[in-house]
C-alpha cells in the first residue's frame, strides 16, 4: 500500500471520535497528580458502553478511535474533526507540541512502537495500586528537597547571569551559530559544529562581577549551632526573621527513613520490577522493528555526525584528567629543562628530587610511574588512592598534581592547560568536560588559595592565562575526610567547625564580593558541588545529633553528610538567586560501592550523581530515578578496574529501559589508555554493550542535558527549544534521529499517567480501558484486512479477528 496520505484507507480516516477526549487528557499531560487521575477516569466513565474487548464487542464504528489516534502518533499533517471530516482542528501529539512553523515530518518519516500491553483479569491487582502510591509518595519527596517545595525563601529573585552578558569565551559559541545540514558548496551556508569549536578563544573572559551588587537589599549571614546557615536582613539585628530556611535534619531522617520503607517494600520492588522488564521489552521491539529506519533516519541528517555533536564528560578529577603518556612526557620535559628549578619548601630543585628517590629521566616510563589502574585496585580503593602518586612517592603527587605548594600549583596548572586544549581545539570530536577541584574544609582559607591558582595569569608555557575554559566548567568536590580532620584537632575539632570552613567563605564572597573578590569570580565559574570518597567504608548509624557535638572519629553517616551539604547549598543558591548570580547543583558520587540506600539519600537531594551502578541492586529505586529522569554519568572502564567487572555493568540495561544515562571518564591517568579518554570511553562501550550510532549519540546528547553548560550554549548544542523534552531537541545538532526521541517520549509519559491513575484508585477502569483498547486494535487489524483485499485467504485461527 502506498504511503501517500491520499491512499489511506477510508476505514482508518473514519475511525476517529470515540476516545478524542481521552487521547486529549494524554496530550495534555503533565504529572499533576490525582487531578489528572479523576479527568481521565470521567472521560473513561463517559465512554463506558464501548466494547469490551471480546471477539464482537467493538464492531461500533464509534469504537474505533484508538486506531485514528495512533494514525495521529504517526504524524500525519491532515488531521480530521470529531466527525470524522476533515478540515478540524488540528490535535496535538501527546508528547510534543507541533511547531510553530506547522512542519511536521511526514508520517513515513516517523516510526514508533508502544509497549506490549495485554491487560487480562488479574494483571492489574490492589496491590499494583497500593506500590503506585507508594511511588507518587516517594516522588513528594522528591519535590520536597531537590524540587524545593520544603524550602521556605522570603528572598526575591533576580534574573540570573551568565556569559552570554560578556563578550568572549564561551560565547563566542552563540555567536557563530549553529551548525545547519547543507551541501558542501552552499557560500550561505553556516559553520559546522567542528569549525566552531576552532574558532574559540582558549579561555573566557570573566562573567560580569558580583562586586557591583549593591542595589538589593543588604542581608547579613549567622551559621546556625544546627550546622546550617541563616540568614537576616541587616537591618534584623536581634536576627528574629530567618529568610531562608530548609527542613530541619530530624524532618530529613524521618523522610529518609520512609523512602526506605517503600523502597524495600514488596509490593513496589515487584511493581517497579515488572515495569522495567516491560520497558525493555519494549525498547528490544522498538530496535527490532525500528532499527532500520532510525539508521536511515540518522544517515539523513546532513552536516553532523556522532564525532561533531557535543559530549560533555561530565564526571572528570582534574588530579587525574591527564592520561598517562601525557603526564609522563610533561614529567619528562619539566626534568630536562627546569631541573634546577626549586620545587620543595627545604629548597631542593626538581633534579635533586629525582637524584634523591634514585631515579633519572630513563625512569621516566609508563610502567615505572606504575599510575595505570591493575588488578591491585580492585575493591581496594586504598590502592587506589596511591595511584595518583608516580613511583608511589608522596612527593611526586604534590609538585605535579596539587594547587597548593611551593610553586603555586604551576606545574598542575600547566599540565592542566594540555588536557584542556584538547577539548578547544575539538581534536578529533567535539567535546567538553565538567572538572573536579577539590576543597576539603580543613582550614578556612582553602578556597582563597584555590581561586588564585584558578585566576591566575600563568605566564610562560605553551598556554598562559587562567584556568578558566570555554571547553570546562568547574565543580568542586568535598572528599568525606572527616576521620582525618578529626585527627588533626585531636578531639577538639566538631563536623560544624569542617562545615563553617566550606561554607563561609560562600557566603561572605556572595553577601560581600567586595572583601574577597577573588573567590566571588571563582564562584562565578563554578556550576556545581561533589561529594566524594569510598562509599564502602565504615560509617556511623544514621542519627539526629547536630554537627557541633560529633566529635567522635567515626565518619557520620553518608545521608548526614549529604544533608549538610544539600542544606548550605540550598541556602546558598537562594541567597545567589536574590542577587542575580549563578547558582550550583548538587551532584555527588553514590551508588559506585557500599549501602545501596545511599541512592535513597541522592534521589531526594540531587539533580544528578556519578556512578549509581548499584541501582541494579534495588528496582524500585532504579525505577524512580527513571520516572524522574535523575541523571546518571556512569564510568565502566573505571567501574571495571575498581568495583564491577564490565561485563557485570548494569549500563546497558539502564540505558535499554530509558533512564537518564551517560558516559563519562572519571579518572583518565589511570583508566585509559589514549590521550582522548572521553571517544575510548564511547568506543569501548559501544564495541562491549553492542550499541548502535543512534545510541551513543543518544548518550552523548544526555551528557549536554546533565551538564552545568550554560542555557544559550544547551542550544548550541541541543536545539532553542530543548527544555521542552527530547523531542524538542533539534536532530541536526543531536544526531539522534526524532523516532528515538518519540519512543523514549512516549513511554516515559505512559509510565507516569499509568502511576498516576494507579495511585488514585484506577486500577479496575485502567484493566477495563486496556482491554477496550485491545478489541479496538483487532478490531482495527481487521478493517484494514477486509477493506484492502477483495477476497481474505484462510489462514489459522482467522476466526480471532
Amino acid at each position: 500500500m502506498e504511503t501517500n496520505e491520499d491512499s489511506i484507507p477510508e476505514p482508518i480516516t473514519k475511525l476517529r471520535s470515540s476516545r478524542q477526549s481521552s487521547a486529549n487528557w494524554l496530550r495534555s499531560f503533565d504529572h499533576s497528580g490525582e487531578d489528572d487521575a479523576r479527568q481521565y477516569s470521567k472521560t473513561i466513565d463517559e465512554n463506558s458502553g464501548v466494547g469490551d474487548g471480546g471477539d464482537g464487542g467493538a464492531n461500533n464504528e464509534s469504537n474505533k478511535g484508538d486506531i485514528a489516534e495512533n494514525e495521529e502518533f504517526m504524524m500525519c499533517q491532515e488531521t480530521t474533526n470529531g466527525d470524522g471530516d476533515e478540515g478540524g482542528a488540528r490535535v496535538d501529539p501527546p508528547a510534543r507540541e507541533r511547531p510553530a512553523d506547522d512542519n511536521w515530518p511526514h508520517r513515513e518519516c516517523l516510526s514508533f512502537t508502544r509497549s506490549l500491553m495485554f491487560y487480562g483479569s488479574g494483571s492489574i491487582t490492589p496491590e499494583h495500586e497500593t506500590a503506585a502510591k507508594y511511588i507518587e509518595e516517594s516522588r513528594a519527596l522528591r519535590k520536597k528537597y531537590y524540587g524545593g517545595q520544603g524550602v521556605q525563601c522570603s528572598l526575591d529573585k533576580k534574573k540570573t547571569t551568565n556569559l552570554e552578558d560578556c563578550d568572549g569565551g564561551a560565547a563566542a559559541i552563540a555567536e557563530d551559530g549553529a551548525a545547519e545540514g547543507s551541501e558542501e558548496n552552499d557560500d550561505d551556508k553556516k559553520p559546522s559544529a567542528s569549525e566552531q569549536t576552532e574558532a574559540l578563544p582558549k579561555t573566557t573572559t570573566k562573567r560580569p562581577s558580583s562586586t557591583n551588587e549593591t542595589s538589593y537589599p543588604s542581608l547579613e549571614y549567622v551559621f546556625g549551632s544546627n550546622g546550617v546557615v541563616e540568614i537576616y536582613q541587616a537591618t534584623d539585628f536581634r536576627r528574629t526573621n530567618n529568610l531562608v530556611t530548609v527542613p530541619p535534619l530530624t524532618s530529613f531522617v524521618a523522610d529518609y527513613q520512609r523512602l526506605l520503607e517503600m523502597a524495600s517494600s514488596g509490593a513496589m520492588r515487584s511493581f517497579a520490577f515488572q515495569r522495567l522488564q516491560m520497558l525493555m521489552s519494549a525498547f528490544k521491539m522498538h530496535i527490532t522493528i525500528n532499527g532500520a529506519a532510525e539508521d536511515e533516519a540518522q544517515s539523513g541528517l546532513l552536516g553532523t555526525d556522532f564525532y561533531r555533536t557535543m559530549k560533555v564528560d561530565n564526571h572528570i578529577h582534574l588530579a587525574a584528567a591527564a592520561s598517562a603518556k601525557q603526564f609522563v612526557n610533561f614529567v619528562r620535559d619539566k626534568l630536562e629543562n627546569e631541573g634546577d628549578t626549586v620545587v620543595m619548601e627545604d629548597g631542593q630543585t626538581l633534579k635533586e628530587v629525582f637524584k634523591a628517590a634514585g631515579l633519572d629521566k630513563d625512569h621516566l616510563t609508563i610502567d615505572a610511574f606504575n599510575v595505570l589502574a591493575d588488578y591491585s585496585v580492585y575493591q581496594r580503593f586504598d590502592n587506589f588512592n596511591s595511584k595518583y602518586s608516580p613511583f608511589r612517592m608522596a612527593q611526586m603527587r604534590k609538585i605535579f598534581l596539587k594547587t597548593d605548594n611551593h610553586i603555586d600549583g604551576r606545574y598542575f596548572a600547566e599540565l592542566t592547560k594540555i588536557v584542556l586544549s584538547r577539548h578547544e581545539q575539538a581534536k578529533g570530536h567535539c567535546s567538553a568536560a565538567e572538572m573536579r577541584l577539590s576543597i576539603y574544609g580543613m582550614e578556612s582559607n582553602e578556597w582563597e588559595k584555590l581561586a588564585k591558582w584558578v585566576l591566575r595569569d600563568w605566564e610562560g608555557g605553551a598556554t598562559p592565562g587562567n584556568m578558566i575554559s570555554s571547553h570546562n566548567r568547574w565543580l568542586v568536590q568535598v572528599p568525606r575526610l572527616w576521620r582525618v580532620y578529626c585527627k588533626k584537632g585531636k578531639g577538639t575539632f566538631s563536623f560544624q567547625n569542617m562545615l563553617e570552613n566550606l561554607f563561609t567563605p560562600l557566603f561572605e564572597a556572595t553577601l560581600h564580593p567586595e572583601k574577597c573578590p577573588e573567590v566571588a569570580e571563582l564562584l562565578n565559574h563554578i556550576v556545581g558541588f561533589d561529594s566524594v570518597d569510598d562509599e564502602g567504608s565504615l560509617e556511623a548509624p544514621l542519627s539526629c545529633c547536630q554537627p557541633k557535638s560529633w566529635k567522635q572519629e567515626d565518619n557520620p553517616a553518608y545521608c548526614w553528610q549529604l544533608y549538610y551539604l544539600w542544606a548550605n547549598i540550598e541556602i546558598l543558591n537562594k541567597v545567589r538567586e536574590s542577587k542575580g548570580l549563578n547558582t550550583f547543583a548538587f551532584r555527588p558520587h553514590a551508588g559506585e560501592t557500599g549501602d545501596t540506600m545511599h541512592l535513597a539519600a541522592t534521589y531526594m537531594l540531587c539533580r544528578s550523581i556519578n556512578h549509581g551502578i548499584n541501582l541494579d541492586k534495588l528496582v524500585s529505586l532504579q525505577y524512580l530515578y527513571y520516572l524522574d529522569q535523575v541523571g546518571l554519568s556512569i564510568s565502566p572502564l573505571s567501574n571495571n578496574f575498581l568495583f564491577r567487572k564490565i561485563h557485570q555493568t548494569p549500563f546497558p540495561k539502564l540505558f535499554k529501559r530509558g533512564l537518564n544515562v551517560t558516559l563519562s571518564t572519571d579518572d583518565p591517568l589511570l583508566f585509559h589508555m589514549s590521550d582522548d579518554a572521553l571517544l575510548e570511553e564511547y568506543s569501548v562501550a559501544r564495541a562491549s554493550f553492542d550499541l548502535s550510532m543512534t545510541d551513543i549519540s543518544e548518550i552523548a546528547r544526555n551528557s549536554v542535558y546533565q551538564s552545568g553548560f550554560e542555557n544559550h550554549l544547551k542550544e548550541e548544542w541541543l536545539g532553542e527549544h530543548y527544555k521542552k523534552g527530547v523531542t524538542h531537541c533539534d536532530e541536526n545538532k543531536t544526531h539522534v534521529p526524532l523516532i528515538r526521541a518519540k519512543f523514549r517520549a512516549e513511554h516515559l509519559a505512559l509510565e507516569h499517567s499509568m502511576v498516576i491513575l494507579l495511585a488514585a484508585g484506577k486500577g479496575k477502569t485502567v484493566l477495563q480501558e486496556m482491554m477496550h483498547q485491545f478489541g479496538d486494535a483487532r478490531n482495527g487489524q481487521r478493517s484494514i484486512l477486509v477493506s484492502n483485499m477483495t477476497e481474505v485467504p484462510d489462514f489459522p485461527e482467522q476466526n480471532q479477528l
